[in-house]
């Protein structure tokens, strides 16, 4: 006898579905579908078949089970792990080979996921990330060095016009001058008067 085309003697062969989640958080989620159910009566859950899922996420695989991966999945889920963590990222990229030659296909999948921000030269099928992050660390400090040096420039013209415009209104208090005077007589330029004009009471 058989049901649709299936025959008694004939036997399935079972699929394991996984669920893999790319992100450094911990998944929150629900882990079966009785659990999206939310609240019911237990007599009807038991007669509902229940499905759960089988999770991998990086939050919660333990630094020595990433050598369990056999394909660059490990480097992929180890660096999201510690995506918000660069001490810890630098340490875990340092030590695993396979971050030496990285592939394309990887790094669009931790750029997308994680901005891990990995810039790889077209035509280029493979990077070494660990050079990768050195560059990106080397440019943030360019960067923060630059964003400095404009702060300090900033400072120091806000200075320059506070001193001269002090030096101004002491003209005008002391010598009894105008402020277009006083300005004639500290020499000062057309674009300085132009932000001075409208300090000047």
């Amino acid at each position: 006898a058989y049901l649709s085309g299936f025959m008694k003697q004939d036997r399935l062969l079972p699929v394991v579905t996984l669920v893999v989640y790319f992100d450094a958080k911990e998944w929150s989620g629900p882990m079966s579908l009785h659990e999206m159910f939310g609240e019911q009566d237990a007599r009807i859950l038991a007669l509902v078949p229940d499905y759960k899922i089988n999770l991998i996420a990086p939050a919660s695989i333990k630094d020595s089970d990433f050598d369990k991966f056999q394909t660059s999945l490990k480097e992929v889920l180890s660096f999201i792990k510690y995506s918000q963590d660069a001490d810890k990222l630098g340490e875990v990229v340092k030590a695993d080979e396979g971050f030496r030659h990285l592939g394309r296909a990887e790094v669009d999948v931790l750029n997308a996921c994680v901005g891990a921000k990995l810039e790889m030269e077209k035509g280029e099928e493979a990077i070494n990330v660990c050079l990768a992050l050195e560059e990106m660390k080397r440019r943030a400090a360019e960067k923060a060095v630059e964003k400095a040096t404009e702060k300090e420039r900033i400072a120091a013209e806000e200075n320059r016009i506070s001193t001269l415009l002090k030096n101004i209104r002491n003209l005008m208090e002391k010598a009894g001058w105008s402020a277009e005077y006083s300005m004639d007589v500290l020499d000062v330029s057309e674009g300085d008067r132009k932000t001075l004009q409208p300090l000047i009471r």
